[in-house]
């Protein structure tokens, strides 16, 4: 049975849009997929133009050093090039364009103007500075696509997309953002649209980032909210691979992942789709595909990602790591056998929004494996606890995290024999072993300084032979 709304979600990122040839190119994939799917309602979901949030973020971090005109007057002329590159004639459309253009770039020097006066940057106002990237594109995104005849309706998150107002890597508020949207259903059935991404708002109203790579999450969020049919992810790959191409030797193009293989491989370090951008996808069973930008729309040619629990002939999908680890090592005699302390522990942290990503325990320690950037609010909490068990409080920054990912690795036989006999064999020392957390995937720790030799070397024993 098709569903009520027929939605399709789709989203590019900055890489598309280098130039005014990639922005062709976006707008003739479009056509294409307006042309495949001839009776579905179409969402775009765009990022910023390539490079304009790190030149937002690079201004921000030197706000009292830049000149403020000067940045915006570029900005500006970046955008407004690619507007009067399409001029088709029409002088009055294209001079009223760019004066509205103009009006949304120069909003923001009345922001700068006032964190100028206060010698710094509110956390509320560096997510709405950098959030002008993602509104300035979509907003050129949409002037180009009318020209070309597509009739796109543009669609502001303040409006649909509400957040748990965290600054800098805010949460959806999933049923709040779809009851909002499903009162106003009509409104995205009666047009395409396209909606910025990136960004959301709080129930206060202040603009809130998704963290990088949040548009992957606005896409995934709208299709919740919408029953969309499917998802589209373009990407500078052709899908998702068994491992990242800049490390390993020929990685295989994974056909099919399910949610949690997804979930496992983004948590730990695979950065090609967002950390929390699966949640909303496997809470209605929406598809996901994973696509190249290159070649013809063909869904057939992408990975797929699904509630279907596809196990592969050799069990492993895909190995990943990530270098943002920090090692946090409780000490005491009896730190194994006293119940509540790691409670005690991780409720502390949890009062102040910090994230475990696991736990490692023995008889006289307890490590935390906790993000780097979160490392110096952990530490301040933990010097705050009054537990008598705890003798002395540590960290280490050198170590690496690698994940090995896959439906039926834990039960068959001979996987971590391969895995832990690759590292031997290469000498690499493994610290810890986690394995059981989840039934998808096993991960383990190495130095950070051999962590691009294990993912090879780990890689290269489990898909060598193909």
């Amino acid at each position: 049975m098709s569903k009520m709304g027929s939605f399709i979600v789709v989203k590019f990122g900055g890489s598309n849009f280098k130039n005014f040839q990639g922005y062709c190119e976006v707008i003739a994939k479009i056509k294409e997929i307006l042309e495949f799917e001839k009776e579905k309602t179409l969402v775009l979901v765009v990022s910023a133009a390539y490079g304009i949030t790190d030149r937002l973020f690079n201004a921000v971090n030197n706000f009292q050093n830049i000149d403020v005109r000067t940045f915006l007057r570029e900005l500006y002329d970046l955008h407004s090039s690619l507007l009067s590159m399409s001029n088709d004639g029409n002088s009055h459309q294209i001079t009223e364009e760019l004066k509205d253009l103009e009006n949304k770039v120069f909003e923001l020097e009345k922001i700068f103007d006032a964190v100028k006066l206060l010698h710094k940057v509110p956390d509320f106002a560096k997510d709405l500075i950098i959030s002008y990237g993602e509104r300035l594109n979509a907003y050129v995104l949409q002037k180009l696509l009318q020209k070309e005849g597509l009739d796109f309706e543009l669609k502001m998150p303040e409006e649909w997309i509400i957040t748990d107002g965290k600054f800098g890597n805010a949460s959806v508020l999933l049923e709040p953002t779809k009851h909002l949207i499903e009162k106003r259903l009509n409104d995205w059935k009666n047009n395409h649209s396209i909606v910025p991404g990136f960004y959301g708002v709080s129930k206060d109203g202040d603009v809130t980032l998704l963290g990088r790579g949040g548009s992957d999450y606005t896409a995934t969020v709208l299709a919740y909210a919408l029953d969309a049919n499917y998802v589209v992810l373009f990407k500078d790959v052709n899908g998702f691979l068994s491992g990242d191409p800049k490390i390993v030797e020929n990685p295989i193009l994974l056909e099919k992942l399910s949610y949690d293989e997804l979930e496992e491989l983004s948590y730990f370090g695979a950065k090609i789709v967002h950390s929390n951008a699966v949640e909303p996808l496997k809470n209605r069973s929406i598809p996901l595909y994973v696509c190249s930008f290159s070649g013809n729309f063909n869904l057939s040619k992408c990975t797929v990602v699904s509630n279907e629990k596809h196990r592969s002939e050799r069990c492993v999908k895909s190995v990943s790591f990530t270098d943002d680890v920090a090692i946090v090592q409780f000490f005491g005699a009896n730190l194994g056998r006293v119940p509540g302390v790691l409670g005690e522990i991780s409720k502390s942290m949890a009062q102040f929004g910090l994230n475990i990503k696991f736990v490692i325990t023995s008889q006289t320690a307890i490590n935390l494996i906790v993000s780097k950037k979160d490392l110096p609010e952990v530490m301040r909490v933990a010097e705050t606890l009054r537990l008598r068990e705890i003798e002395k409080i540590s960290y280490r920054t050198d170590k690496a995290l690698v994940a090995v990912v896959g439906y039926g690795l834990l039960d068959t036989h001979g996987i971590a024999a391969k895995v832990f006999g690759a590292l031997s064999k290469g000498e690499i020392n493994v610290d810890m072993i986690s394995a059981g957390a989840s039934e998808v995937s096993m991960y383990f720790l190495v130095d950070a300084q051999n962590v691009k030799d294990a993912v090879r070397m780990v890689h290269n024993e489990l898909f060598g032979e193909d």
